[in-house]
């Protein structure tokens, strides 16, 4: 059984017990390291994103792609799916559960519909589901998107580009967030925005940082994000930034942002590297 080891990584731990019927035993947090994730960070339909928040195969492609296999999507219609589930096990679909939407692998068929389901090592969810059809469809969103394991051709993935786009996200995510610190909202405005403005440095950026063993500043951002939840548990009348120090984020970002750079400068070697070793061969 694959166990999720760091905050809201249920798709990357998916991920790791589909590749278990390839043969290739791994788990969550050995890909998110192996394909960089704690220094990404993206805009994506007007949301910031890092860390467990980058799904689907343009992520997971980085890390699949070298080792010989790629991620296949299919947008299925609810009306479909449980047909286009059972020609195709395992696979990776997203249900609706009481904390929110939630990644499950699907792995047979017997008159009901048997998953994989991601949870912390001693939780006391299950790790398996047998879902009903009714109940499986009730769960599932009008359309849903299916992913596969596929094998393909190995293929270097650049993340160089990914890395540089990464340090002036993470500044515009800063900046808009300090712009909008500083300013008064209606307090239900603040939830809107709570997952696309706050949540890539707030909350992702912190387990992200914990997991590259960056635990001093993961814990200063740790002070700021309890700020932030003083401040959303109150009134919310005020600016935020009378709670919540902006100056603080600045500082943090930056220190963010060097640790982001430190990982483009060792991809700069490798290339070097790899273009020197080409050369050596003529």
């Amino acid at each position: 059984m694959k166990y999720m080891h760091f905050k809201a990584s249920c798709s990357y731990t998916a991920l790791a017990a589909m590749m278990e019927y390839y043969g290739t035993d791994t788990e969550d947090y050995r890909i998110a390291l192996e394909m960089k994730l704690p220094w990404l960070f993206a805009g994506e339909d007007g949301a910031f994103i890092s860390g467990p928040m980058l799904q689907g195969a343009k992520w997971f492609d980085l890390w699949l792609a070298p080792r010989g296999y790629r991620m296949e999507e299919e947008r299925v219609s609810r009306d479909k799916l449980c047909v286009f589930l059972r020609g195709h096990i395992p696979a990776m679909v997203g249900i609706r559960t009481d904390s929110g939407k939630h990644a499950v692998v699907f792995t047979g068929y017997d008159g009901a519909y048997h998953f994989i389901n991601p949870v912390r090592e001693g939780s006391a969810e299950p790790d398996r589901l047998s879902l009903k059809e009714e109940e499986l469809l009730c769960r599932t969103e009008e359309e849903a998107t299916v992913g596969m394991v596929a094998a393909a051709e190995p293929e270097e993935r650049e993340i160089l580009p990914l890395l540089q786009t990464s340090v002036r996200v993470i500044r515009e995510n800063c900046a808009a967030i300090t712009a909008f610190a500083a300013a008064k909202h209606d307090p239900d405005d603040y939830d809107a925005v709570t997952d696309s403005l706050f949540r890539p440095l707030l909350l992702d950026g912190i387990s992200m940082l914990k997991l590259a063993g960056e635990t001093v500043l993961a814990a200063e951002f740790a002070d700021l994000q309890r700020q932030f939840l003083n401040f959303m548990r109150g009134t919310r009348r005020q600016a935020l930034q009378e709670t919540f120090s902006a100056d603080r984020l600045r500082e943090l970002t930056e220190r963010y942002v060097f640790l982001i750079e430190r990982q483009i400068r060792e991809e700069r070697q490798k290339r070097c590297g790899r273009a020197e070793r080409t050369e050596d061969l003529f």
